[in-house]
């Protein structure tokens, strides 16, 4: 049975296994034992909505941003350099002097990733930035450099290795 809250299912409280006095109790107090469908049919049309609009990219863009870093910080990268090509967004995680990259062709993704970073390094006004990430318990200082890569703008995101605290 679908949550009347979130959509998502749940475990049906059968109303036959329980006691009648406790579904009289549960009823006086104003909890339905069951769902109506009407109520299940606006929750999923709230979650249809909710899954079309631009949210969902964003929350995309947040996930695809964190994995983006994590994979970087566990690959022991250097830096994840992102510029716009043909296909699409390539991303390439640069170790050393080698690089290895992939392209994101979802457009309106990319264009939302750019935007969390920009976001993030508060690259409004200025072409250089900080984000600051945890990864593992440890925090990351992740410097964002905006440049211009054939009259488009590329981004560099420089990993930090995290500073040991001294005791």
């Amino acid at each position: 049975m679908d949550c009347s809250y979130c959509g998502r299912y749940e475990f049906q409280l059968d109303a036959h296994t329980l006691t009648k006095s406790l579904v009289r109790q549960l009823n006086k107090k104003g909890f339905d034992v069951g769902t109506r469908e009407d109520e299940l049919a606006e929750v999923r049309k709230n979650e249809l909505e909710k899954f079309t609009s631009g949210d969902n990219d964003k929350a995309r863009a947040l996930q695809l941003l964190q994995s983006l870093l994590e994979e970087a910080i566990a690959g022991g990268a250097n830096s994840i350099e992102l510029e716009y090509v043909d296909e699409g967004l390539e991303i390439t995680h640069v170790i050393g002097n080698s690089g290895i990259g992939s392209v994101v062709d979802d457009r309106l993704l990319a264009e939302e990733l750019i935007g969390l970073i920009v976001e993030r390094a508060k690259l409004q006004n200025k072409s250089r930035g900080v984000i600051d990430w945890a990864y593992h318990d440890k925090s990351y200082k992740i410097t964002v450099a905006e440049y211009e890569n054939f009259g488009e703008s590329a981004f560099k995101l420089l990993l930090e290795k995290p500073k040991r605290k001294r005791a």
